[in-house]
């Protein structure tokens, strides 16, 4: 699976969704790239992203804290509302990943406030059975395209992952992201070593 630590591990948690930026544009609800739409969040995801999360699970648990354990159907569709209440207030602005053709739910993007008002981090995730097709590349460069068009105050874009995950790593690199340095991180899934990198892109 081609996925990342979505944001200090915050997803699906969408109870820690940093700071407002009550000056910023609000994304577009729906992002189009490549054979894919991104939707924002809605509890209408709530089965095809149970599916995804279920052919997944055994992936998401090595590096995804949220995913060690199952969410029950009632606790992802309560996470999908936050999301969506977040997403009007522009304080996160989380997205399912759909392919187009089949209008299958094949994962998930993100992007939160960090700890600066000029720094948003991104994270991914591709369920299992669609990896290797691009899907985490077309959705992270459409929603770093968005960011930068649509949110004023940003000035750079933050990707976080741990060492051990080199699918994850992958994306940054090919879209152009600097490797800037690394972190010691918290032992939160299976496969995490304490270690992460930080990939950072600027506003060009």
């Amino acid at each position: 699976m081609i996925l990342d630590d979505w944001a200090r591990d915050s997803v699906p948690s969408a109870g820690r969704i940093g700071c407002q930026h009550g000056d910023v544009a609000r994304l577009p609800g729906i992002l189009i790239c490549e054979g894919l739409e991104l939707r924002r969040w809605d509890p209408a995801f709530t089965k095809p992203m149970i599916a995804a999360i279920e052919t997944s699970f055994a992936e998401l648990q090595q590096w995804m804290s949220w995913a060690q354990e199952m969410p029950t159907v009632d606790e992802l569709r309560q996470v999908l509302l936050d999301g969506q209440l977040a997403f009007d207030a522009d304080r996160a602005w989380d997205y399912a990943i759909f392919e187009t053709e089949t209008g299958q739910l094949v994962g998930g993007s993100g992007l939160h406030p960090s700890n600066r008002p000029d720094c948003f981090e991104i994270g991914y995730w591709v369920r299992s059975d669609w990896t290797c097709r691009g899907i985490a590349t077309a959705a992270t460069s459409a929603l770093v395209d968005a960011a930068f068009s649509d949110l004023g105050e940003i000035t750079q874009i933050v990707i976080r992952m741990d060492q051990a995950n080199r699918a994850s790593a992958a994306i940054p690199r090919k879209l152009g992201f600097t490797l800037d340095h690394e972190e010691d991180r918290d032992l939160l899934a299976k496969a995490h070593t304490g270690r992460g990198y930080v990939w950072i892109q600027h506003r060009t």
